[in-house]
């Protein structure tokens, strides 16, 4: 069984929820049918020409992007202009396009995750760069029969449920006393057809990310001994972990620039690193962000930083760095970005495995530089 366009999106917003998205930016499909079952996905950085034709070499039936197909309104499908002609074959050969853009930039194992990873930042003390929202949280309520409370909060908290800081499978549970009455055609775990049952259980309360509502519930059902399990999910008006743009953090050892820039050359694949620092400094605090940085200079001061490295860094903003003592590494937008691929792609066979699903994942082959450098 081949899973469906809505059903891979369900699986790319676990990773990348459409709610951390920067008010504007389109993500989420783009074209074509939530309903298409689709025997091959194709994961790329962009949708253009080259991307189109390896999806049908590949018969793919929906590509998924990070840079959106569609960012600005369409007034017009031209087939005598560019996109509108790499629209229409889209459309013509019933090809799906799905973005996760600027929530797959925030999201907690996102783009700067993957970039801080690659470039050696240390998890620990690890935040937040520009912080443009929160998790928001639930407070998951399940009742289940005594005696099965463990296993349980074991399945929930290996997935994700009950995290407090530096505390893991936290809960609350308390005993009482559940009512039913199977009815006809019933197959109850405890109980007889047609007679009213008593049966001791237990309540057990957790607090989850929002984000992990789908796999987190996956697990219940799954591991829940009643037929129908009885739980409730409530919003809480606590705030979570905060999300935004960029990451910043320290390096295991301090570097200097031409120790940075060279992981960066050999850890993104960049043909051309631009650089400037203060000359003879070690860099231990870094800052860094997927695609363009040039918005976030300033978070980087006021962050601590040292050293800030992204994609797209302009005149202005060389200037901007330099009368702050700021060391800026321009390591191309695409260069900063491209390794996420590779991760929504994992996370993508790895769902529609557990799934039982049979869909193909396949990368597009890596972009050449657009920069021609002589």
């Amino acid at each position: 069984m081949y899973a469906t366009v809505r059903q891979i999106a369900g699986y790319i917003e676990e990773l990348a929820p459409p709610e951390l998205a920067l008010p504007g930016d389109p993500v989420g499909l783009q074209i074509g049918d939530p309903h298409a079952g689709v025997k091959k996905v194709l994961i790329a950085l962009g949708f253009d020409e080259k991307v189109l034709k390896e999806a049908l070499d590949e018969e793919a039936a929906l590509v998924v992007t990070h840079h959106p197909l569609l960012f600005e309104p369409l007034r017009r499908v031209d087939e005598s202009e560019p996109r509108g002609a790499l629209i229409a074959e889209a459309l013509r050969h019933r090809l799906a396009v799905y973005s996760a853009h600027s929530n797959l930039d925030i999201a907690p194992r996102g783009v700067s995750y993957i970039l801080a990873e690659r470039l050696g930042l240390a998890k620990e003390g690890r935040r937040v760069l520009k912080v443009t929202g929160h998790e928001q949280l639930l407070k998951l309520v399940l009742y289940l029969p005594e005696g099965y409370e463990e296993k349980m909060l074991e399945t929930l908290g290996d997935a994700g449920t009950g995290l407090e800081g530096r505390y893991s499978h936290c809960s609350f549970q308390v005993a009482g006393t559940g009512t039913f009455k199977p009815l006809e055609g019933s197959t109850p775990f405890i109980g007889t057809p047609g007679r009213l049952e008593r049966v001791s259980e237990i309540r057990m309360e957790m607090i989850l990310p929002a984000s992990q509502r789908a796999a987190v519930i996956r697990a219940l059902l799954e591991a829940h001994p009643y037929e129908k399990p009885a739980y409730d999910l409530y919003p809480l008006a606590r705030q979570g972990e905060p999300r935004g743009l960029g990451l910043i953090g320290s390096l295991e050892n301090p570097q200097t620039l031409p120790e940075i820039a060279g992981r960066c050359r050999r850890e993104l694949g960049a043909t051309m690193v631009r650089c400037w620092a203060p000359p003879g400094q070690k860099f231990s605090r870094v800052a860094l962000c997927g695609g363009s940085g040039g918005s976030l200079i300033e978070d980087a001061v006021s962050g601590g930083a040292g050293i800030f490295i992204a994609g797209d860094f302009r005149f202005h903003d060389l200037e901007k760095a330099q009368a702050h003592g700021l060391g800026l590494i321009d390591a191309g937008h695409g260069e900063t970005e491209e390794l996420v691929i590779g991760h929504l792609a994992a996370h993508l066979r790895s769902s529609l495995h557990e799934a039982g699903l049979k869909t193909e994942v396949v990368e597009a082959t890596p972009s050449p530089p657009r920069w021609l450098f002589m």
